[in-house]
């Protein structure tokens, strides 16, 4: 199935240029293996969505073990949309199950140092 770049290109630029991807902890390695925790961007559809952080929080706590740790994990919230999140990868696909959760995993594309665009932009522009 081929999608077509005008469907695709807003989330991809949500991706990119999202603050999450943006702040300092969110380019803090995800560990020496890759596999610790990293920065997730978690859309909600869903028919009881409430447009607020409190409801973010409670969907995060509901994976994790606390609302503190919720808070601490909570890094952007996106207006109508979703919220950023730095999660384990167990705690992602945990949230990836419930009904009206997509999760994608947050990544940081970077100028070559020959100034050139990254491999990503090259490839699908």
């Amino acid at each position: 199935m081929k999608l077509a770049l005008t469907a695709v290109l807003p989330l991809l630029l949500l991706i990119f240029f999202s603050p999450a991807a943006m702040s300092s902890s969110a380019l803090a390695p995800s560990g020496p293996d890759g596999h610790g925790p990293g920065v997730y961007i978690v859309f909600v559809s869903r028919a009881d969505y409430v447009d607020s952080v409190d409801y973010d929080l409670r969907l995060l706590a509901s994976v994790v073990a606390s609302t503190a740790e919720a808070k601490a994990a909570l890094l952007y919230h996106y207006s109508s949309i979703g919220f950023a999140a730095r999660l384990a990868p167990e705690h992602a696909h945990q949230l990836s199950k419930k009904d009206g959760v997509a999760v994608i995993k947050d990544k940081t594309f970077r100028i070559q140092e020959d100034g050139g665009l990254p491999g990503f932009f090259k490839e699908n522009v």
